[in-house]
């Protein structure tokens, strides 16, 4: 996934309620007004394995001292490959400080490209996006050639609402889409098929899911000659995660969706990941928040609070991994990968090449707008175990954590976040692994591994420049 789609997720329940805190009784309005607790679950029975004992990994070696040296560069191309038009707002004629346009002027959102998820086959780079064109916002996916140099744009049609980039998945040389829009009744997802992707290009839709919630994630894996969709919907005044199987061959088939998630709470954010004969599902299971003590007002016209004050409890999460077969039924109970009070309010799941999987997740501070904790990776082993592996570096930032396994060798995985001041830190997963940042890379986002090499798009006005850069490692 990349930092631009999940970004904007954190950003849609969290913006609201980082405001000023002067005055406070306005604050605490606006905090109340942005989330709301939800009901206290009825007890209920549900088979949830007891999270194994993590193995912790040797911590590696400490970094040399000294700044970091610059590691990428581009690959040779005539120009990066581009989504969008350059538009950038002017300063009024009779301002004397107008220098003129710049390619790096910022525009509002809506008329600005959205990049969603990538991915990278054999013959180069997958991804989605979403742009404006004649005042609407279309859905697109782009086909890159391995160095970015050349590509297509398909467009898939005018979405509605906030939606977010589809989400595609390659089965031999076609792609599965599954787009989301909006419709009277809400939230939905469009399932659809573009055939020989990269020549004829032939879009057709199939059937369509409604009562999708907007503000959750949505996953879609093909494994075999079978696909997963997860989506988060409503159910029974609970939020669970269904799955619908799909055949990537047929895009009018009719849906079938079972739950995915076991009842008793609410549980959103699906992450699939591929495995051998099957997927790993990642989930969010929200837990109930803790009675917070009552604490004193500050004193009238006062705004400091003591650091450990929090306006909001926003309660916490649990990281939950399931195992499925081919057929998108649980295997096995879920696994808990994070501990008791944690706040992992951002993660992403990856394959790994023993047929476990990885986990990355950032734990936040319970009151919104706080910066993000520490990332952190655990290692799924292929017979549910658990192993905490060290991360070195910099770690620190308020990024989601992207990732990136490389296509051409599934040993290869990359861990990517964005940091502070527009840093973006990353790393190839060794047993040694150290995240660092890159003046090159600084203020881009890295998007899918191929080859050793690494996509980057980089935000130009409104447009999104595309281009291939080798890093060491």
């Amino acid at each position: 996934m990349s930092v631009t789609l999940k970004q904007r997720l954190i950003r849609k329940s969290l913006t609201q309620c980082a405001l000023a805190l002067v005055p406070l009784a306005l604050c605490m309005a606006e905090l109340t007004a942005c989330k709301k607790k939800p009901p206290a679950p009825a007890p209920v029975e549900e088979s949830v394995e007891e999270s194994p004992e993590i193995a912790v990994s040797a911590a590696p070696a400490a970094p040399p001292p000294g700044p970091v040296p610059t590691r990428c560069r581009e690959l040779p191309q005539t120009k990066p490959f581009r989504i969008g038009e350059v538009a950038v707002r002017r300063a009024a004629p009779d301002d004397p400080d107008d220098g003129g346009p710049d390619d790096d002027d910022e525009v509002p959102d809506p008329y600005s490209v959205e990049l969603g998820a990538a991915r990278a086959d054999a013959d180069g780079f997958v991804l989605s996006a979403l742009r404006a064109v004649k005042g609407q916002s279309h859905a697109f996916v782009a086909l890159l050639n391995a160095d970015a140099s050349v590509g297509k744009l398909v467009d898939l049609g005018v979405v509605h609402g906030d939606s977010e980039p589809p989400l595609v998945a390659g089965h031999d040389k076609d792609l599965l889409i599954a787009a989301p829009d909006t419709d009277a009744g809400g939230g939905m997802l469009k399932v659809g098929l573009l055939r020989d992707a990269r020549a004829s290009a032939e879009l057709s839709w199939g059937p369509e899911i409604s009562g999708v919630r907007r503000d959750s994630t949505f996953a879609l894996e093909v494994s075999g000659d079978h696909a997963l969709l997860a989506y988060a919907a409503e159910s029974a005044g609970k939020i669970r995660v269904f799955g619908a199987l799909l055949d990537p061959k047929s895009p009018k088939q009719k849906l079938v969706a079972e739950p995915l998630s076991t009842a008793g709470a609410d549980v959103d954010s699906p992450r699939l990941a591929r495995r051998s004969g099957g997927y790993w599902l990642a989930v969010a299971r929200s837990l109930d928040a803790p009675k917070a003590k009552a604490k004193p007002h500050p004193s009238e016209g006062s705004t400091d609070l003591a650091e450990e004050d929090s306006l909001l409890d926003i309660g916490t999460r649990r990281i939950e991994v399931i195992k499925l077969d081919g057929q998108g039924k649980p295997v096995s109970s879920p696994l808990l990968v994070t501990g008791p009070g944690a706040h992992p309010m951002t993660f992403d799941l990856a394959g790994a090449a023993d047929g476990g999987a990885y986990i990355g997740f950032r734990g936040d501070d319970s009151t919104p707008g706080a910066e993000g904790g520490a990332l952190e990776l655990v290692h799924i082993r292929p017979d549910g175990s658990l192993e905490k592996l060290h991360l070195g570096g910099e770690l620190d930032g308020t990024g989601t954590p992207s990732l990136l396994v490389d296509a051409s060798d599934p040993n290869r995985l990359w861990l990517s976040a964005a940091g502070q001041n527009g840093a973006t830190w990353f790393g190839r997963i060794t047993e040694q692994s150290v995240l660092s940042s890159d003046g090159f890379v600084r203020g881009a986002d890295l998007l899918a591994a191929r080859g050793g090499q690494l996509l980057l798009a980089r935000s130009k006005g409104t447009a999104a420049d595309l281009s291939v850069i080798s890093c060491a490692e």
